[in-house]
């Protein structure tokens, strides 16, 4: 089978019953971005999700290795087109111009478990972190608390087949709470947190840079 386009995924993700996957995930980043009220936030992996709506009072930078992304992110967001830019490689993000300089927050939302080694992804972006500010990876629960793997082996299968491909794989890195709390993302860098929603099928980590490095 092949691999269906992310951005089916994205048109369904407010609809019923994927929203009750998402939104409790977006409400902890909104929870999580309201002390840095005036700060710049850097979204790795934005897909066509640059912003979080709702979230006020921060500038918001996307980028993604996927030029199409992009370019169908600007065309959704014109006012955005100068903070929206393609990631060089898979191994360094954005640094020039508007990009330049350390970010209040860098987060990722859904990325982290797509990666085979992703203590040095994790890394990278926690080395765009100003002293004092956060980082935010979130990525699905896979732990015996969740329900999540069941239902990605059954009802979300299904679906993926509906849309000719399949779910088998594209999440080499499967990550409970322990696995999250004890991802190596850099020098310099404390754990505040993992929070996990009400359906468990989430967890949303979150560190603070305490020092340069």
């Amino acid at each position: 089978m092949t691999a269906a386009p992310y951005f089916v995924n994205h048109a369904r993700k407010d609809r019923f019953p994927w929203s009750v996957y998402h939104r409790p995930l977006i409400d902890g980043f909104a929870q999580a971005l309201a002390p840095h009220r005036g700060g710049r936030v850097l979204v790795v992996g934005c897909g066509l999700e640059p912003f979080f709506p709702g979230v006020n009072g921060v500038t918001f930078f996307g980028c993604d290795l996927d030029p199409q992304a992009i370019d169908e992110s600007k065309k959704l967001f014109p006012e955005m087109k100068d903070r929206l830019a393609v990631c060089p490689s898979e191994n360094e993000l954005p640094s020039e111009g508007p990009f330049a300089g350390d970010f209040d927050v860098v987060l990722a939302k859904e990325v982290v478990e797509h990666l085979p080694t992703p203590e040095p992804w994790a890394r990278m972006l926690a080395a765009r972190v100003k002293v004092g500010g956060s980082l935010l990876l979130s990525t699905p629960n896979y732990g015996l608390d969740s329900s999540l793997g069941i239902l990605e082996r059954t009802v979300l299968e299904w679906f993926a087949r509906k849309d000719g491909y399949t779910r088998a794989h594209i999440h080499p890195s499967k990550f409970d709470r322990k696995r999250l709390r004890t991802l190596d993302v850099g020098p310099g860098m404390e754990l505040v947190d993992i929070d996990i929603p009400w359906t468990r099928w989430t967890l949303l980590g979150h560190w603070r840079r305490s020092r340069s490095l």
